[in-house]
């Protein structure tokens, strides 16, 4: 996946730098290859930033069904930490989940989050949990199955508020090198899994139910944007105008 980034960053290879972010990512991307979506336009300076102690790259799709496809990802020298994340934010008139998947690698340990998050309340339509949720705890087991002994801790409780959004079945798993190297086949099963609910979705015809689809997704966009916890690192990084850029096209 990501390589280890010693402190003083003598190990680093500007000519080999993007292929850091590639396995996960480019994983990942391979599994929605046939939902036709197409290049967003970013900042060029956006798409690979690099800076003493750190870096970063960004690209941005969007689909018939999907206004933002992100592909990110971060790396800081000083505490051998990357950071890689995909998340997909349906159109306005589709009540899609948000598709978060995210793998953040340090040294002894790396944190693994999947989920799709719903954008109704399950309790008052629970038919939407049927339709869009009911597969993940079946995916969830076959990843405990997959990951086997690679998986240090299941379902650790995360420091952040943006997991009062995640779904009742999200993964959460702290793995080792080894669980690490076994998530190829679990990026193919989520993005199949994203896939069938993006080709069998239908725009939302009751008015009322996409108001409140549309209000979820904002209150997920902005909870999420305003408690990142890499944001402060970013920063301290790149600075923040940079960072802001950055965060406004993710999220």
């Amino acid at each position: 996946m990501c390589r280890r980034w010693p402190g003083n960053g003598d190990d680093y290879n500007k000519e080999s730098h993007l292929k850091t972010f590639s396995t996960f990512l480019e994983q990942t991307k391979k599994s929605f290859a046939d939902l036709s979506l197409t290049t967003i336009e970013i900042d060029p300076a956006l798409k690979h930033i690099e800076v003493e102690g750190g870096r970063s790259s960004l690209e941005v799709f969007q689909g018939e069904k999907v206004a933002k496809a992100i592909f990110s990802a971060i790396e800081i020298d000083s505490m051998s930490v990357c950071e890689q994340s995909v998340i997909m934010w349906p159109q306005n008139h589709y009540d899609l989940p948000i598709f978060w998947c995210n793998l953040t690698q340090m040294p002894g340990m790396s944190f693994h989050i999947f989920d799709l998050i719903p954008l109704m309340d399950i309790v008052v339509w629970p038919v939407y949990g049927e339709k869009y949720l009911t597969s993940l705890q079946a995916i969830k087991q076959k990843a405990v199955d997959i990951l086997g002994d690679g998986i240090i801790e299941k379902n650790f409780d995360i420091t952040t508020v943006v997991g009062w959004a995640f779904s009742p079945n999200r993964i959460l798993f702290k793995l080792t090198e080894t669980g690490v190297a076994r998530l190829a086949p679990l990026l193919d099963d989520y993005g199949t899994l994203y896939k069938n609910l993006y080709n069998n979705a239908s725009p939302v015809t009751s008015s009322a139910e996409r108001d409140f689809a549309m209000r979820r997704r904002e209150a997920v966009r902005r909870l999420m944007k305003e408690n990142d916890p890499g944001y402060p690192l970013m920063t301290g990084l790149f600075g923040n105008e940079l960072t802001a850029k950055v965060f406004d096209i993710v999220f």
